[in-house]
């Protein structure tokens, strides 16, 4: 955890002081840590494990944001703000957390550098989605779940949600996406196990992206 990028630059003893600071909460089963519309107690800083960070429409459908791994932080700015939260967040199984209550938080705040990474972490928030948004109006449903099957899987290249959790975030039939793993599959870029989808290969899975692309202007022509 010495190198969260929420830590970044700062000497090595008040990255000590910080993380000591903060509680530990091992989440055995999935448990929602925040919920949108409510307010934040303070920052969680992913220690283990992978966090869900969905939103929910006025008219009760949900939208699957990104998920959130090791050494990103959540509910800082809507802690610091004190504004209700924006999305919810749901830790999956076996998920780690370090939790810093907002009374805490705002003691960080006296130092720049840690401004500036809660700024600099918000931006790269920003840089995502404004990415999400162009995906979802304009690449096609195939490749959509090429980029969502990428960001959605951990960093050990697993995702282990159903192909309706998949087909929900990608917004498509499950249908369509059975079809498009199929083919994954066969390019041997994916292996399906037991509901677990395993990326072999991420370079691969950019190019199937780009060739959709490619195939999709040609029919076009």
């Amino acid at each position: 955890m010495m190198n969260a990028q929420l830590l970044n630059d700062l000497p090595d003893d008040h990255k000590v002081a910080f993380l000591d600071s903060c509680a530990v909460r091992v989440f055995g089963e999935d448990t929602t840590i925040l919920t949108q519309k409510e307010n934040a107690a303070g920052l969680f800083l992913i220690a283990y494990g992978t966090i869900e960070v969905s939103f929910l429409s006025e008219d009760g459908n949900k939208s699957i944001i990104y998920h959130a791994t090791q050494g990103e932080m959540l509910g800082a700015i809507e802690a610091i703000a004190e504004r209700p939260c924006a999305a919810s967040c749901t830790a999956f199984a076996n998920t780690t957390v370090l939790f810093c209550a907002t009374s805490l938080l705002f003691e960080q705040l006296k130092s720049p550098v840690f401004i500036r990474n809660i700024a600099t972490v918000a931006h790269d928030v920003m840089v995502r989605d404004n990415m999400f948004k162009s995906v979802d109006q304009f690449y096609t449903v195939e490749q959509r779940i090429c980029i969502y099957l990428r960001y959605l899987s951990t960093p050990n290249s697993k995702f282990s949600q159903s192909q309706s959790y998949l087909a929900n975030a990608v917004g498509c039939s499950r249908q369509t996406v059975n079809k498009e793993l199929g083919r994954l599959r066969d390019l041997d870029i994916i292996d399906l196990d037991k509901g677990v989808i395993w990326v072999k290969d991420r370079t691969a899975l950019a190019r199937r992206i780009q060739d959709l692309d490619f195939s999709q202007s040609g029919l076009k022509n």
